[in-house]
């Protein structure tokens, strides 16, 4: 297999707090806490997790939009970490972002042919007439009328809008884009036409995803691989198939259980599992496994020791203790374990 074309080593983002005038130092929150993952070209890695756990600030980190603490982020080859603002802003040609809200994320002032137009002035520096058939070809590309640069963006529906910012981020040509809850704002006919939007760009120009989502049954659509974040630290990851049939790690099968299925004979038969409490505080993590305060599993060795990412049966794999002391899952799914009081078995 060729080298990944974004590879993210140990990614750590901290954020200090503010200090109140006579009052004690509060506790650094450790958003993200060692994170790694590759993504080769062509391909797409769905990043999925509960709210607060870190997957946005992750890609915030991989842009450096938010300042890592830590670790590397290597662009085709290249360490994006400690580069110059302007050797930064270069390297940006190659990996843009689409944000979860098209319209915040658009000047409401600014003609749409200006706000695709500055990329293309900033990486390209076209002439411009050639910059004005560029715009066009880019809304053509997107599916609008090229006669929508002369408009603002409040003239537009959100998927529309949602369409703008696509163009205005492959407008520089980009290897990677970054899609943070990018369609979690549409209605569901929305996301499909955005969806198929974003697979015909793939196919069209060989984009490359890091596809952020709170939706499952969208991230197994589009992802060839995926990532599950929790607390800040990635606990599985595997190709799609594997991690939605064979979930190897307690936390996966819980996300999972809360997918609905479009069937009420296959729905009613599944064991809805519902976590207790919240997450902890990112700020006062626990010690030994992130989740053993909410694992119906949980272990003596989960409180005290920090489990590791062992190789998951089948592709990827997964951290818990499980897989390596008590039940010995040795890569299996999680699902093949015998609890008290279960009376149904997942589909």
């Amino acid at each position: 297999m060729s080298a990944p074309l974004l590879e993210v080593t140990d990614l750590r983002v901290t954020f200090a707090p503010r200090r109140a005038p006579f009052r004690r130092a509060a506790a650094p929150l450790h958003a993200v806490d060692g994170v790694s993952f590759a993504l080769h070209a062509g391909e797409t890695l769905g990043l999925v997790g509960e709210s607060g756990c870190g997957k946005s600030t992750t890609a915030r980190g991989v842009l450096r939009l938010v300042e890592p603490s830590g670790g590397s982020v290597r662009l085709d080859g290249r360490e994006l970490l400690g580069l110059a603002p302007k050797e930064l802003r270069a390297a940006r040609r190659d990996i843009q972002m689409v944000f979860q809200d098209p319209y915040s994320s658009l000047d409401p002032s600014m003609l749409v042919r200006e706000s695709i137009g500055e990329p293309i002035d900033v990486h390209l520096r076209l002439p411009r007439a050639e910059r004005t058939e560029r715009i066009a070809q880019l809304l053509q590309r997107v599916g609008l009328p090229p006669d929508a640069m002369t408009r603002y963006p409040h003239e537009f529906s959100g998927g529309q809008r949602q369409r703008l910012t696509i163009a205005r981020a492959i407008a520089a040509d980009p290897k990677i884009l970054v899609l943070d809850e990018a369609v979690s704002a549409l209605d569901v006919s929305t996301q499909n036409q955005v969806i198929e939007l974003l697979e015909e760009l793939s196919a069209a120009i060989g984009l490359t995803y890091l596809f952020i989502a709170h939706d499952l049954s969208v991230v197994r659509h589009i992802s060839d691989r995926v990532a599950v974040m929790y607390l800040g630290q990635i606990v599985e990851h595997g190709e799609t198939a594997r991690v939605f049939d064979a979930p190897a790690h307690p936390y996966t099968e819980a996300l999972l259980s809360a997918v609905p299925v479009p069937a009420p004979d296959v729905q009613r038969s599944r064991e809805r599992i519902v976590l207790a409490g919240d997450p902890p505080d990112p700020a006062q993590v626990p010690p030994g496994c992130r989740f053993h305060t909410r694992c119906r599993y949980a272990m003596d060795v989960c409180r005290t020791e920090v489990p590791r990412l062992t190789p998951a049966q089948g592709s990827g794999e997964v951290a818990c203790h499980l897989h390596t002391a008590g039940p010995t899952l040795a890569g299996m799914s999680v699902r093949t374990l015998a609890r008290p009081g279960r009376t149904q078995v997942p589909a």
